[in-house]
């Protein structure tokens, strides 16, 4: 529900999410899982569609926190220049890092066609330069990702289409990245936690973990549970 989100674009256009229960008293599972956010979720419902018994808790809502108001956007590679991080690791392991990064895009793209999350999610990402310095690293950007890591979906656009993109003056020419792209993050995570709870998966809210216990005999305690 919206009114249980931040004020943004996001909380606004949120669909609609029924209220969860929060734990009251003990229950017993597989595996508890401390937060329910793109990574709590997505690691609930991996492990639910495996067999085993599955428990989320969450101290505010679903999707509450960073998972639910991020920008959304799907980027090929890092936030680092593929050139920086082949600088740290070495080509080799640059690339490992690559195709990473792509079946994690690979991954978001079949798991809201098989749930049918609606979530807006749009392909075609656009990198603009509004500096000459800046233009002058698209061509270079564009060829390594195609000779070093063979991804082919990305082309430099000069300012004449651009300005038939974006309708602005602004910027000087930019890459389009036709595998990169955008989702709602929020309707994205609220899907998550519907498909969880689909495959069995038990999500309490305002549930915070006071304390836990690793041991041999592995517990998380609430409020009150």
């Amino acid at each position: 529900m919206a009114e249980e989100h931040v004020d943004s674009y996001y909380g606004a256009s949120a669909n609609s999410s029924h209220g969860r229960e929060s734990l009251q008293g003990d229950i017993s599972c597989d595996v508890c899982v401390i937060g329910a956010g793109f990574t709590g979720l997505t690691v609930a419902l991996e492990l639910a569609e495996k067999g085993l018994d599955v428990v989320v808790l969450e101290a505010a809502w679903a999707a509450w926190g960073a998972s639910g108001r991020n920008g959304g956007q799907i980027c090929s590679g890092f936030s680092a220049d593929m050139d920086k991080i082949e600088g740290w690791v070495g080509t080799e392991d640059a690339r490992r890092l690559w195709s990473m990064a792509e079946e994690g895009k690979a991954i978001i793209a079949e798991r809201v066609a098989r749930h049918a999350i609606p979530c807006d999610l749009k392909y075609g990402y656009l990198y603009a330069a509004d500096r000459p310095k800046h233009r002058a690293w698209l061509a270079p950007m564009v060829r390594d990702w195609n000779e070093t890591y063979g991804y082919d979906q990305a082309r430099v656009v000069g300012r004449e289409e651009l300005r038939g993109l974006v309708r602005t003056d602004r910027y000087l020419g930019g890459v389009l990245d036709e595998g990169g792209g955008h989702l709602h993050p929020l309707n994205y995570a609220l899907g998550l936690a519907t498909a969880a709870e689909a495959a069995g998966v038990r999500i309490f809210e305002n549930s915070p973990v006071t304390a836990i216990d690793t041991g041999a005999n592995p517990w998380a305690r609430t409020e009150a549970g």
